[in-house]
């Protein structure tokens, strides 16, 4: 009996690798997880035994698995399965091998150990940052009040001293007035409510480009796009003004690199947790710059409102840029070492997203 080909997609939706082989070992078909994983399908029929992707030592673990699953018609799981590839590369997995006597085949599933902790740790992120928006809010809201008290009073005295000294420090309390109630007032706006419809994610990424482009700075821009993304369900010009937020930040981190360069990036990764939940894809957009990096006693408040590495920076750009992601159900993730700093926003995909790019 051949598998149906809802039932194949139903499996290509799974975060787990799946892998499907004949009777013989070799591979038939691979899910996304486990393409994007490294397993591969020749069109040479003898080059697709599994053992030949494997280190010896490794093949020989999972061909025994195999025969005990073939043997017994059953299932077999290894915890912890330490698994190492021809290319050295090493990981632990949970490794399940399933005989399925009705399609005569043998089914693989494959779970990363990590995938858990990597769900965790975005949880407790989320969680932290979303208390941490919320306590500037409220801290916010306080500030107001007194700052509407404190420029009424000096428009007053402004009015009463005529004197050039006086003015003078009068129209500094006022303007730094002016300036604080406008960063108070940003914190407390949330962002507008998105205007969804489906759009081209490099649609946005070009409009980001050319307003960054008009600056007209010493700045090498590189594009790298993956033309197999499909539309998004979202409001374009929102993603416009998150992406353009961080590359502008990465345009004030560069600006004094002798080689400065800003790299806008596109792809499709599989299985990745986005805000505490694993989705089978999404898209990827990567910012990446070859500025100092962010210093390190600050990574775990980068998108915390008024925490910035620029001296007269508000640091609201990376928080009103996650903010607009996360109503559209994304996520922004970042990695930063001294000439190599990574924004990545990244949006799950639905099952309609992929249906508009087939149509």
């Amino acid at each position: 009996m051949k598998i149906s080909k809802s039932e194949l997609n139903f499996l290509n939706q799974l975060t787990t690798e799946i892998i499907i082989l004949d009777k013989e070992y070799r591979i038939i078909w691979l899910n996304d997880s486990a393409l994007n994983k490294g397993w591969v399908i020749d069109s040479n029929k003898d080059k697709n035994l599994i053992s030949l992707q494997l280190s010896e030592e490794t093949a020989a673990s999972v061909i025994k698995l195999l025969n005990k699953s073939v043997d017994k018609g059953s299932s077999q799981t290894r915890r912890d399965f330490p698994l190492k590839t021809t290319k050295d590369k090493k990981r632990e997995i949970d490794f399940t091998v399933r005989f399925i006597n009705s399609y005569d085949c043998i089914l693989i599933e494959i779970s990363c150990v990590d995938n858990l902790n990597k769900i965790i740790d975005s949880t407790k992120t989320f969680s932290t940052q979303k208390i941490a928006a919320n306590l500037a809010r409220t801290l916010a809201h306080e500030v107001k009040n007194p700052l509407s008290g404190i420029k009424g009073s000096a428009q007053i005295l402004d009015k009463k001293l005529t004197d050039d000294y006086s003015s003078k420090f009068l129209k500094i309390i006022i303007d730094e007035t002016d300036r604080l109630n406008s960063i108070v007032t940003k914190i407390l706006t949330p962002p507008s409510k998105p205007n969804l419809s489906l759009f081209n994610i490099h649609s946005a990424l070009e409009q980001v480009y050319a307003l960054v482009k008009a600056d007209k700075k010493n700045i090498k821009f590189i594009r790298d796009y993956d033309p197999s993304i499909p539309k998004i369900n979202g409001d374009e010009n929102l993603f416009v003004q998150a992406i353009l937020n961080i590359v502008k930040n990465a345009q004030q981190a560069i600006e004094n690199e002798d080689d400065p360069s800003i790299t806008i990036k596109s792809r499709i990764q599989y299985g990745r947790p986005v805000n505490g939940t694993v989705y089978p894809t999404i898209c990827s957009i990567d910012i990446i710059d070859n500025g100092p990096g962010i210093p390190n006693e600050i990574h775990d408040q980068v998108f915390f409102p008024m925490v910035s590495v620029k001296e007269n920076g508000s640091g609201l750009g990376l928080t009103i840029a996650q903010d607009i992601i996360r109503i559209h159900g994304g996520g922004i993730i970042f990695s930063s070492n001294p000439g190599d700093t990574v924004f990545s926003i990244q949006i799950p995909i639905k099952v309609a997203d992929k249906e508009s790019k087939i149509a």
